[in-house]
Formats: C-alpha cells, structure tokens, sequence
C-alpha cells in the first residue's frame, strides 16, 4: 500500500516507522529539512515540501498514493492538506486533530478518520491505572475492554483452564507466544514463560490479578 504522511513531528515520525515495519511504501513530507532527513531511513521517499501547497503535493506524486494521513496538529495546515488531498483525489484521508473543534472541521472538509493521540492516550492511561495488572488496554466503552497480560512465573505450566474459568466477565481470547497468536486457544494448553494472554471483560474483571 503506497502512504502519503503530511508532517513529521513526534506522530508522523512514530507512523512512517511503524508503516515502513509493515512494509508499505511511505511518502513522507514536512517543511523542516531536519525532520525529513531523521525520516528518510524509514521511508520509501522524503521531501522537503509545504503541506499546504497544492502543487508542490501533485508534483510529489501525492495524489497516486493509495492513502494520506496529515500527522500536523497545526488546525489551518491539517485542514488545508486535508483540502489539498480531496482536490488530488487520494481516496483514503486520515488526520490528526489537537481539539474536538479541530476534528469536526476536518470531518467536515471530508477526512475519512480523525484521531486525537492526546486525547485518545489519556483515555486509555486512565483505563491502564484502573487495570494495573495489564500489560496493555484497549476501550471498549466506559466499563469494559480487552487487557494483555504477561503469564506471572506462579501460572507456568498450568493448564489455561486455571485463569478462564468462566465464573466473571473475563473472558480468554488469545495467547500470543514467540509473535505467534492462538485465537480461542484450548483450554488445556499449558501456559509457559514469554506467553501473552488476552482477556476482554469488564474492567473490574480485568483489574483482579491472574
């Protein structure tokens, strides 16, 4: 997949590394010739180029790119990349947003998803404090999500059957061991040192030690 990233602050430079990771081919362009070079190990493509210039995109090749994201919090530049990209025809655009008013003006110009990093990680922090026994924590809703949880030294060797034991919310959906994931993994596999388990519940479930 060919992915155009706009901005290459602390989000856009976190997402060219995690694009390059998953191999797809990265664009990535911003104004500060710093920040392009620190990115150019990581990408497909660097350029120095103004976000907001129309042209300057079209010229980048921008508007054959499978994908956009405008990784700038900066209100009047995200909504004029956003604008710039419907004009080039990239049919997928995402951007980031520092406000609530900053995601709605871009929903409103036509960005497919908005995400708010600082909003979003202070959500999850929250949950993760509540859930202190979890690794990880993705939200569900106010009162129940899914937690990853390293298997503690007192499970090894025992059978999974001694943690889903059905009797809460907590339910058992994966275990992950050496980068390989179990989906709905067998109640009488054993549990071994590096294993990840998965549980989705509510989250006083998920806050009770394994």
């Amino acid at each position: 997949m060919q992915i155009a990233v706009l901005g290459l602050g602390r989000f856009g430079s976190g997402l060219i590394n995690e694009l390059g990771k998953l191999d797809h081919e990265v664009l990535a362009v911003d104004t500060n010739e710093g920040n392009v070079q620190r990115a150019a190990p990581h990408c497909t493509k660097a350029a120095v180029a103004d976000i907001t210039d129309e042209l300057a995109l079209r010229d980048l090749g921008v508007g054959g790119m499978d994908a956009a994201v405008v990784a700038t919090g900066v209100l009047e530049a995200s909504v004029l990349a956003a604008m710039n990209l419907q004009a080039l025809g990239v049919p997928a655009i995402y951007a980031k947003a520092s406000t609530d008013l900053h995601a709605s003006i871009l929903q409103r110009v036509g960005v497919s998803r908005v995400v708010q990093p600082e909003q979003d990680g202070g959500e999850r922090f929250a949950h993760l404090l509540r859930v202190e026994a979890a690794r990880d924590y993705l939200s569900l809703n106010a009162d129940y999500g899914i937690g990853v949880y390293p298997a503690p030294p007192h499970l090894h060797g025992q059978p999974l059957a001694a943690v889903d034991t059905g009797d809460t919310t907590r339910r058992l959906l994966i275990v992950v061991r050496d980068d390989r994931v179990e989906l709905n993994p067998v109640r009488d596999r054993v549990i071994g040192p590096g294993d990840a388990l998965v549980f989705a519940g509510r989250d006083e479930d998920l806050a009770r030690e394994l």
